[in-house]
């Protein structure tokens, strides 16, 4: 009993000194007068991309006009592209491609493909931090997590489910989803799922890529960081649970109908109700819900906002799926939808830089 206490003061103790870390980086993250000024290619265009998974393709639309730019045809036939990153430090936008292993990069102004990162199998959700100068991405079908060096274009890691010693009770169902960094750099967060009403919010030191604790929440979860805050909506449970990113403490809760994908501007966090085919609009100051809208078309999935936080993009994914949407966002946080677009089939994942 003894050993065992001494061990929980020692966990208890690291973890105190790990959490004033993370607050001493992020302070000195948010005091700099423009964070944005350190890396380069941050030009005056803006665009909103979709992953058109059944298509192999990625439509590139204007983000302050809705205009339709063009498509970008993934190299390899039979391509499934999922999700998307874009990363300021060498202006390169990543794609995942689930059905090759690999993740497929281009130029973010040109659209001309640069390379190939080869990765496990299953490429899912990703999260690019210029401040860390990395990629994670989850590789569903491997359940593992590759982590990419955004200078070499090269994995350092492809990290395993946490093992039964961090996770007790965690089953063989489990796999990796969705994932996420803080605005410094210095924490990841992936999502595991585990059976149909369990999630866990797995935390990462994304220095030395080890474990350092985790949280539970209702079946497939996914994650937003918004401020200093941790978004976490659980469409099994239809509960979107707050965490503080610092420590994962939870902070309060907020129940909305199968919410899913999840998106925010300065004063509003956006998310999907993708088994009702709702969007659901909440003051992230107050954390509640003020607005909602029907969606005109089935399984509202994905959400992007541009930078003014005047545009909201949807995908609606599916078989059969081929629209995106784009609303009008009022500053009560209302949306009137503008137009909509057949980008290709199924579209997926989203990205807006």
């Amino acid at each position: 009993m003894k050993k065992i206490l001494i061990l929980l003061g020692i966990t208890a103790i690291a973890f105190t000194s790990c959490e004033t870390d993370i607050v001493n980086s992020e302070n000195e993250i948010q005091n700099t007068e423009d964070a944005s000024l350190k890396f380069g290619y941050y030009t005056g265009n803006e665009y909103f991309m979709v992953a058109n998974r059944g298509a192999s393709t990625v439509s590139v639309f204007n983000a302050r006009t809705t205009d339709f730019v063009q498509d970008i045809a993934l190299p390899d036939e039979g391509a499934q592209p999922t999700y998307l990153a874009h990363s300021r430090i060498n202006n390169n936008v990543y794609v995942g491609d689930f059905a090759n292993k690999k993740v497929v990069y281009y130029d973010g102004a040109s659209f001309e493909q640069k390379g190939e990162i080869e990765i496990e199998e299953g490429a899912f959700h990703m999260w690019i931090n210029d401040f860390a100068g990395q990629l994670w991405i989850n590789n569903i079908v491997s359940k593992t997590t590759s982590v990419i060096d955004l200078r070499s274009n090269t994995v350092i890691k492809n990290i395993p489910l946490p093992t039964p010693e961090q996770i007790p009770g965690l089953t063989e169902n489990a796999v990796q989803h969705d994932v996420t960094l803080s605005p410094s750099g210095y924490a990841a967060y992936v999502t595991v799922l585990d059976g149909p009403d369990t999630s866990y919010v797995v935390m990462y030191n994304t220095r030395t890529l080890e474990y350092i604790k985790h949280e539970t929440v209702g079946g497939d979860a996914h994650l937003l960081p918004v401020g200093t805050k941790l978004y976490v909506p659980s469409q099994n449970s239809s509960l979107l649970t707050v965490f503080s990113r610092f420590n994962l403490n939870k902070l309060g809760e907020i129940p909305f109908e199968s919410t899913h994908g999840v998106a925010n501007s300065r004063r509003f966090v956006f998310t999907t109700g993708i088994a009702d085919n709702k969007i659901g609009v909440i003051d992230r100051f107050r954390n509640k819900v003020v607005s909602e809208i029907d969606t005109d078309f089935n399984t509202p999935h994905n959400l992007a906002v541009n930078r003014r936080g005047t545009i909201l993009f949807l995908a609606h994914s599916g078989g059969t799926a081929t629209k995106v949407v784009f609303y009008k966002v009022k500053r009560n946080g209302k949306l009137e939808k503008i137009s909509d677009f057949d980008s290709g089939l199924n579209p997926f994942g989203v990205l807006r830089y």
